[in-house]
């Protein structure tokens, strides 16, 4: 079923998804998209008074949301613009060169071109991104890998992929991770938590107990990394 609500003066619509869970979801995603999962049973009035209840809060993650849009999703890649790469804040910069490259210099990021066409410059700097990500992710999951080999569980192949709504996901069956290519921005602690949890699959398929105890065990402060995460990426919870 789909509602509407209004923020900060302007119509949202939100999908809410009858499901078998116990707890109440809200979440928003980078594309504006709210989303209530709820209780099979709930009646549709109480989704109402929740929705009313919660505007303030979705009012403020929204105007989060809107201010670091730009720097999130880059539509073109120019002079001045900017991004984030594990968590710090980075000043793009294309300069004109015989010969094409990327490089890290403290806190640019500088891209030396052969050629003025912005296709051809926004793809250059989606390859090294593509690379970097899945160099960087590579190496966490070697990190971790070692507390997932004691239970005779193959090293998984890691792909990446430009994802809505997830920041990973993984095929028990196929013993691959698919991880998001914008997480390259968050910092190290939140990719970490990313890799395991995604790793911590392979042995639970499903969010049950066991799941949750193996993590907790392991990584005892995931709480807090999903938490920023959420906060300065998903703006969900």
């Amino acid at each position: 079923m789909i509602l509407t609500i209004n923020l900060n003066s302007k119509e949202y619509p939100v999908e809410v998804i009858w499901k078998n869970i116990k707890k109440v979801r809200l979440k928003v995603f980078a594309s504006d998209e709210i989303k209530l999962s709820v209780p099979e049973n709930t009646p549709e009035s109480w989704v109402a008074d929740f929705l009313a209840d919660k505007k303030s809060w979705l009012e403020k993650k929204i105007e989060v949301f809107e201010m670091t849009r730009p720097i999130e999703k880059e539509e073109h890649i120019v002079s001045g613009c900017s991004t984030r790469v594990l968590g710090r804040q980075m000043t793009i910069y294309v300069v004109r060169s015989n010969k094409k490259g990327v490089i890290i210099e403290d806190s640019s990021i500088i891209i030396s071109t052969t050629e003025d066409n912005q296709a051809d410059i926004d793809k250059q700097f989606d390859n090294w991104w593509q690379r970097q990500a899945k160099q960087y992710y590579q190496s966490v999951l070697d990190k971790l890998y070692p507390i997932i080999s004691r239970h005779n569980i193959i090293k998984p192949t890691i792909l990446v992929a430009k994802m809505q709504t997830l920041w990973g996901s993984c095929s028990r069956k196929l013993c691959k991770i698919n991880l998001n290519y914008y997480l390259y921005k968050a910092s190290v602690a939140c990719i970490e938590y990313v890799v395991f949890h995604e790793m911590v699959h392979l042995m639970y398929p499903n969010h049950d107990k066991n799941f949750y105890e193996f993590l907790t065990i392991y990584m005892p402060d995931w709480k807090e990394r999903k938490k920023q995460l959420d906060y300065e990426f998903v703006l969900g919870v």
